[in-house]
């Protein structure tokens, strides 16, 4: 990590820190861990767990050579990583994984997960559409901003393959991308590779939604993926903080203002479900890694 991304970052995380100082939420956050709810809980953890096999099934289609499960494994880190390092710098960690396990060239798996990435962006806007219409069925206003996030999706996709095209020629990496693409475009590939994203979103949400309810917390499906897709939107920012705390709930928090919660709750709310997201994202990083140590005898990371 660059000096000057850590500073940032360590500011953000002082700046958070005193925003949770201020708002008094760890006593507010004792109440709500005293009264959790141990089978949402449960639940929860095993819909994210899912999420992990529908992304590696979609991976599948890209790589077959390889086996579900060690790509679920991967996700599992790859994922862990992608949350606890700033500026989206665990990406890198998805195609180093691949490369040192695998044998999978490093230009290769960095094309398909931009692929990946452009069908959870397709697959996350529409979601998000659907969840307009359930917190605010009478509001154009939110209908509208969803509806103009979809197209702008579908535009960016259209657009990107053209530049792709222009600069295959010129750059190496657009014209692997590029090439890589085309081989793997078929429309039954598109198809699984579209359905396996709209899966894995919508038992992320559900998952969030359980995380919400073994907190007691009163926020139904339609309002708990609303805020919680601003939440997601925020890591792919440059500004995304170590472990992304302070700038997810700065989304979450945005999420539920628009909502009309606002205050020590909304940020109460939003850590608390952020602090438990994180833990499951940890424990299953370290089951994946461990698996991985054991399955294809590689040495653990140090420390």
């Amino acid at each position: 990590m660059k000096r000057g991304s850590f500073i940032v970052s360590l500011v953000i995380l002082l700046v958070f820190g005193y925003f949770l100082y201020e708002y008094d939420v760890f006593n507010q956050l004792r109440k709500i861990v005293g009264e959790l709810s141990l089978p949402y809980l449960i639940a929860s953890l095993l819909l994210y767990t899912f999420t992990y096999y529908f992304r590696a099934k979609r991976f599948t289609l890209f790589f077959p050579q390889i086996k579900t499960k060690d790509l679920a494994a991967v996700m599992a880190v790859h994922t862990f990583f992608n949350n606890l390092l700033p500026f989206r710098s665990g990406e890198a960690s998805f195609p180093i994984i691949l490369k040192k396990l695998f044998g999978v060239e490093g230009i290769i798996s960095s094309a398909a997960l931009i692929v990946a990435r452009l069908f959870d962006l397709l697959s996350l806007a529409i979601i998000f559409t659907v969840a307009t219409l359930g917190v605010a069925a009478g509001n154009k206003t939110f209908l509208i901003v969803s509806l103009f996030l979809a197209a702008t999706i579908v535009v960016t996709l259209i657009a990107g393959f053209k530049l792709l095209k222009f600069l295959k020629r010129r750059f190496g990496f657009a014209a692997a991308l590029f090439f890589f693409f085309s081989e793997f475009n078929s429309a039954k590939n598109l198809i699984l590779v579209f359905l396996y994203s709209v899966l894995n979103w919508l038992t992320k949400f559900t998952a969030f939604y359980f995380i919400i309810r073994a907190g007691n917390l009163n926020f139904n499906f339609f309002q708990t993926t609303f805020a919680a897709t601003f939440g997601e939107l925020t890591t792919v920012l440059p500004i995304h903080s170590i472990g992304g705390f302070g700038t997810y709930e700065a989304g979450l928090v945005g999420g539920f203002a628009l909502l009309g919660f606002k205050g020590s709750y909304a940020l109460t709310v939003a850590f608390y479900f952020h602090l438990l997201l994180f833990t499951m994202s940890g424990l299953l990083a370290l089951i994946g890694w461990l698996y991985l140590s054991r399955r294809l005898k590689v040495k653990p990371l140090p420390g």
